[in-house]
């Protein structure tokens, strides 16, 4: 079998040794998958969490111990599905920036500094810089969820090392039941405005120094900082517009 096609779907060598081995053997231990693929336990168990998540193998329990099956060989087609959908979201994404992204060609070249930074630790990147730069910053099309779900615990010590630098964030999001927002107690600095679904534009951007930063939920996490004073300043202005009339 050509395991090439498996790598070229996102599944890693082990994986697929004990993908292809549940599908032989049928339901099987940690211990039994590790002897048959010769793969250590400890790795075959971290292994298996991935092939989980992305629905290939699924776990029971035989008498008090944990054994684990492959899921039928079609389900290989939803990870492409998921794939397609998730290239569509980043697609529009993309789109709806363009309009933004071209202008920016027209700056002075010498003026304009432009960095991509890619998945979880981008976000990382980013908000470390905030930190560094110690100044306040604004954020447009915020949703707070995706942050706590994707950064956790980080979320909280970016607050709180918010809150020691002084850096004062003022965050404009969509006023709707239910929203996900970080309480005082976490982000004492923050303060929140909201704006009708109408009003609101969803691109989620953040201004502080002379850094504008756009973020693009695909797959990946895509983030792009675009170091210019004068496009800074205009997203700034345009936040204080639309900050006199969100409603607290």
């Amino acid at each position: 079998m050509n395991q090439d096609i498996l790598r070229k779907i996102g599944l890693t060598d082990n994986e697929i040794k004990i993908y292809i081995n549940l599908l032989k053997s049928g339901l099987s231990s940690a211990y039994k998958i590790s002897k048959n693929t010769g793969i250590y336990r400890v790795h075959v168990y971290d292994k298996l969490e991935q092939l989980m998540d992305k629905g290939l193998v699924t776990s029971v329990y035989k008498g008090a111990k944990k054994h684990f099956q492959a899921t039928h060989p079609s389900k290989i087609k939803y990870i492409i599905e998921e794939k397609k959908r998730n290239l569509e979201i980043q697609e529009k994404e993309v789109e709806s920036i363009m309009p933004e992204l071209v202008a920016m060609t027209t700056l002075p070249r010498e003026d304009t500094f432009v960095e991509v930074f890619k998945g979880v630790e981008g976000l990382k990147y980013m908000l470390k810089d905030v930190l560094k730069t110690g100044k306040e910053i604004l954020i447009m099309g915020l949703d707070y969820e995706k942050y706590d779900k994707a950064l956790g615990i980080y979320m909280r010590q970016y607050f709180r090392d918010a809150a020691k630098k002084g850096i004062n964030e003022r965050v404009i999001t969509v006023q709707k039941p239910g929203i996900f927002l970080f309480d005082k107690s976490i982000a004492p600095t923050t303060t929140y405005r909201f704006l009708e679904e109408k009003q609101f534009n969803p691109t989620n951007t953040f201004v502080y120094g002379d850094k504008l930063v756009i973020v693009t939920w695909g797959n990946p996490i895509t983030a792009i900082m675009i170091t210019n004073n004068e496009i800074a300043e205009t997203y700034r202005n345009n936040f204080e517009r639309l900050w006199k009339i969100a409603k607290e």
